[in-house]
């Protein structure tokens, strides 16, 4: 101890009394070597307290989610003679006892009672999303609503999604048209599944592009969610948001809705050529054999995609009425043309073979070997 006042004395009259007298380097040297010692003591100070802090609160952490976790784990292996408002309201004083007023213990809460309410459905399902509503763990997720940070908008959007707040519809249509594009999918996607009147009703506002993967997903959202109002599709045909026609192309095929044909027929001549092709891909799909004269006499002007377009929804048709046309196809210069109307020429089944027997016969070697191709049973189209 006393070894530690006379290092202390010693520097007190260093830097005192005695620093004056040294070189002014020297002076500069010892300022420096005694801002460093400083900062190291305050920065080594500042690490123990993080971890003294960090400790504590995983330890607060660990009892309050082993507590949370109790609580949740009761429910499940609860008996289901009770129908759902008697076991909420057996639960409900227990979850009452946490103090959740801390914000970091209703955080806890509401992030494992959504994660349990993900894994179970139900009456399981029912009363965690009771307790949730009870608890008023609901008004969390509407606020981040209101947040200025769209990761916070995505969270709650997803949280009232999960936990079918309907009434919040009306509330989350106003992100449906969103700049940024991860907010939009997620609202749109939302909207689709919790409005009860009109939940396509976003599309009406469209004006931002509806990005290719975010097809693929509200297409699944719209296809797979239950008691979803299908409405007539055609109705958007003729937005000026091509991302919209084109969406709705892909659910009028899949939902078979003929009344939009003749709002296809008028896209053949839309000036975007993934919009033409898809509509002449639905026409052939779905077999639309009143307006195989329009995809003939679309053929000769457009370009070569749209040429292979046409020629295959005349092979699913397989009416018949174009076999000759199709025949004069596979003389054509372009390979990609002669293929696609061989393969369009054998979807007529047993005339279209007999036509390609007949064509074997008639052709140069290099061809007969396209149609052996073609015919051969093993290799699909």
């Amino acid at each position: 101890m006393n070894s530690i006042y006379s290092v202390v004395d010693y520097l007190r009259d260093l830097f005192t009394t005695r620093l004056p007298y040294f070189p002014s380097n020297i002076r500069s040297a010892l300022i420096i070597i005694l801002f460093c010692a400083i900062v190291f003591a305050e920065l080594y100070m500042y690490i123990a307290v993080r971890r003294i802090r960090q400790n504590a609160a995983k330890r607060k952490k660990d009892k309050w989610n082993d507590t949370i976790s109790n609580l949740l784990a009761n429910i499940i292996i609860y008996g289901d003679d009770d129908d759902t408002e008697t076991i909420i309201n057996h639960f409900l004083p227990q979850f009452k006892k946490l103090p959740l007023y801390r914000p970091f213990i209703k955080k806890m809460l509401t992030k494992e009672l959504l994660e349990y309410h993900a894994n179970f459905i139900g009456k399981t399902a029912d009363v965690l999303r009771g307790l949730y509503l009870r608890l008023n763990l609901h008004k969390e997720a509407i606020a981040k609503l209101k947040s200025n940070y769209w990761e916070k908008k995505i969270e709650g959007i997803r949280e009232i999604t999960q936990m079918n707040l309907r009434t919040e519809a009306e509330n989350i249509l106003q992100f449906t048209d969103e700049e940024n594009g991860q907010l939009r999918m997620e609202a749109q996607a939302a909207f689709v599944k919790l409005s009860d009147d009109n939940p396509f009703r976003f599309l009406d506002r469209a004006r931002e592009r509806i990005l290719d993967w975010h097809q693929l997903v509200l297409f699944e959202v719209i296809t797979k969610t239950k008691n979803v109002q299908i409405p007539l599709f055609s109705k958007w045909l003729s937005s000026k948001n091509d991302s919209v026609v084109m969406l709705c192309l892909k659910l009028v095929n899949h939902y078979q809705q003929w009344d939009a044909i003749p709002l296809m027929v008028l896209l053949f001549k839309h000036e975007n050529l993934k919009i033409r092709a898809r509509a002449i891909e639905n026409i052939g799909k779905m077999e639309a054999e009143m307006v195989e004269e329009n995809l003939f006499e679309m053929y000769f002007n457009q370009p070569i995609e749209i040429k292979l377009n046409v020629i295959e929804a005349l092979g699913r048709i397989s009416s018949g009425n174009y076999l000759d046309f199709l025949k004069s196809r596979t003389y054509s210069e372009n390979f990609k043309i002669r293929m696609a109307a061989l393969y369009a020429i054998k979807l007529h089944g047993p005339s279209g073979e007999d036509l390609l027997s007949k064509i074997y016969h008639d052709s140069t070697f290099q061809n007969r070997s396209i149609v052996e191709h073609v015919l051969d049973q093993r290799i699909k189209n």
